[in-house]
């Protein structure tokens, strides 16, 4: 439980900051905040009358009465998300095919095994001294 003082006595206040927007939430009655990440432009409602505009891209930033705005729908999230995904994975592949590339052409050489052993003697000692 946080300890608590006087009115103003920030010293002995330990809220956070989340925990003040959730109990002020709660007052309010409404519901807890979702951590959803990025939210796209959207309306608050206090309850009270107040309506008020939460921009969510900079074309309501710039422009908050523009009919449409440029935040990506989840459709457009999911599709980007899903090509970048399988940008890394072809790039991941590529340095895979180069990292057995490399490793075939050490143990190729004539001081293949020296080579290698020495590589791993150095990355053992580099991981020690971490």
């Amino acid at each position: 439980m946080a300890r608590r003082g006087q009115p103003h006595d920030h010293a002995y206040d330990t809220e956070t900051l989340q925990e003040k927007a959730d109990r002020i939430r709660r007052e309010q009655g409404l519901p807890p905040e979702a951590n959803e990440g990025p939210q796209p432009c959207h309306w608050y409602d206090d309850g009270r009358g107040g309506r008020f505009l939460i921009p969510g891209c900079m074309t309501r930033v710039i422009n908050p009465d523009v009919d449409h705005c440029s935040c990506k729908t989840i459709e457009e999230q999911l599709a980007a998300a899903r090509e970048e995904i399988a940008n890394l994975k072809r790039s991941r592949a590529s340095l895979q095919g180069w990292h057995d590339h490399i490793t075939r052409a050490v143990y190729d050489h004539a001081d293949g095994i020296q080579i290698m052993k020495r590589a791993a003697d150095r990355a053992g000692a580099t991981e020690g001294a971490r």
